[in-house]
């Protein structure tokens, strides 16, 4: 159904009481409140929506950095040809920045949106540059919707976010608490004591993050991580070295916060565990990061594997199943994506969607209102699945004066955030992996951030 301005604009005239319904609610997710216009001056913005979008081409963001644009794009595609934008007006996603190596400056880039009229923006950047994009990012007043970072040195009390800073994945702290649980329910006689936990990760500020929180949760618990490595982005290093290291002191739990380039480590941890007759004398359950969730059957990285090396490993990417209309739609945009993967693109294409319907929720453009609202219309009373059916039930609630506010769910699943403006519920995909190495599962569960 298209909303045009004028309609929603007659809604307003109509719907007092509604409106100030809408724009009263408080974040059920402990957020920021929302703002919007008092109910004596109501009226919808007359201007477009601007959407800035920066990603990157390097790191753990490179082998997404792909679907997540395209998710983007389609998003804007669909709101703008299918349900007529917003407020009347096409929703503008200006061109997309992409960092290509770490360290870049991103306060000229952050300068010319803001002239552009962005008042929101997208992010998929690593968490060290997220973090110094944050002072201009606030002084701007863009509300930021990341779709990527999880580390929790974002929510330190140094990062001044101004509470603009939403992230729809699960925290580290979140995945901590999962990795954890799984050490300290160990019962396996051939893996290592219950509680314990080998890490190997990228060196980088969210692999050491989620090595603090993975401390943070076991030590108290008698559990530890009996051996720690580190190594530069896409270079594992000696594989021999870490193999050796891990298997010095078995652990109960192995957990790779790496990339593809794990590929040979995989291949030369399962090899140096068989015996004689080809059987393997220890076996640790393994679990990988997002980055490493990928099908190596079907990728380089993958050439020259050993055959069932991955038969301990289960690996996890955020969001809910992908749904026979999400895949349609990225393999019509590039039938590759059936091969490299989909990661990330559900958020994206919820992202953006989230911030059109935060703004006819605030009746603002403002990024301040954007942030505000945007917990909000996640946790309201008339769930709702796509942009043309939640839109609908704002502007129904206005000509009808009706307390009613909305709860979006979208690609990604039912989500919602918590007191930080973090993921609190949300989805996760699970894999693991046949004797070739391929990828199989993808059915979704639920998490729920700890405590």
């Amino acid at each position: 159904m298209a909303i045009s301005r004028r309609t929603l604009v007659r809604a307003l005239g109509t719907g007092v009481l509604g409106a100030g319904a809408l724009s009263a609610c408080t974040d059920r997710g402990g957020g920021p409140a929302p703002t919007g216009p008092a109910a004596g001056a109501l009226t919808a913005p007359d201007q477009p929506l601007v959407v800035g979008q920066i990603g990157a081409s390097y790191g753990r963001m490179a082998q997404v950095e792909a679907a997540i644009a395209a998710g983007l794009d389609e998003a804007r595609i669909d709101i703008n040809a299918r349900w007529d934008g917003l407020f009347g007006h096409q929703v503008e996603l200006t061109e997309r920045h992409v960092m290509t190596a770490p360290g870049e400056d991103l306060t000229g880039v952050i300068a010319t949106m803001a002239e552009a009229g962005v008042t929101c923006v997208i992010t998929s950047i690593d968490e060290e540059s997220l973090t110094a994009a944050m002072p201009a990012l606030v002084e701007a007043g863009m509300a930021i919707i990341d779709v990527l970072t999880t580390g929790m040195g974002l929510r330190s009390p140094e990062v001044q976010t101004a509470n603009l800073l939403l992230r729809v994945t699960p925290n580290d702290r979140t995945m901590a608490s999962r990795y954890a649980e799984t050490a300290l329910a160990s019962t396996s006689d051939s893996a290592g004591p219950a509680g314990t936990v080998a890490y190997l990760s990228e060196d980088t500020q969210q692999g050491r993050s989620l090595l603090t929180e993975l401390e943070l949760i076991l030590n108290p618990r008698s559990g530890r991580v009996l051996s720690q490595q580190f190594h530069p982005v896409g270079d594992i290093g000696d594989v021999a070295a870490r193999v050796r290291t891990v298997l010095q002191d078995p652990p109960a739990l192995l957990v790779v916060n790496s990339g593809p380039e794990a590929a040979p480590f995989f291949s030369a941890l399962y090899e140096a565990t068989l015996d004689e007759d080809g059987r393997p004398e220890i076996s640790i359950p393994i679990r990988l990061s997002p980055a490493a969730t990928v099908d190596y059957a079907q990728l380089p990285a993958g050439e020259g594997m050993a055959a069932d090396c991955l038969g301990d490993a289960t690996g996890y990417e955020p969001g809910g199943e992908i749904t026979p209309e999400h895949r349609t739609m990225m393999a019509n945009r590039d039938p590759s994506f059936l091969q490299s993967g989909m990661a990330y693109s559900q958020q994206a294409y919820d992202a953006l969607t989230m911030a059109c319907l935060a703004a006819q929720h605030a009746l603002s453009l403002e990024g301040t209102a954007l942030a505000g609202a945007l917990p909000t219309i996640l946790t309201g009373t008339e769930e709702c699945t796509d942009y043309e059916m939640c839109s609908r039930v704002m502007t129904t609630a206005l000509q009808t004066e009706e307390q009613v506010t909305i709860s979006f769910t979208g690609r990604m699943g039912a989500l919602e955030l918590g007191p930080r403006s973090d993921a609190r519920i949300g989805q996760l995909r699970e894999y693991t992996w046949s004797e070739a190495n391929e990828r199989v599962g993808g059915e979704a569960e639920s998490f729920e951030a700890p405590a």
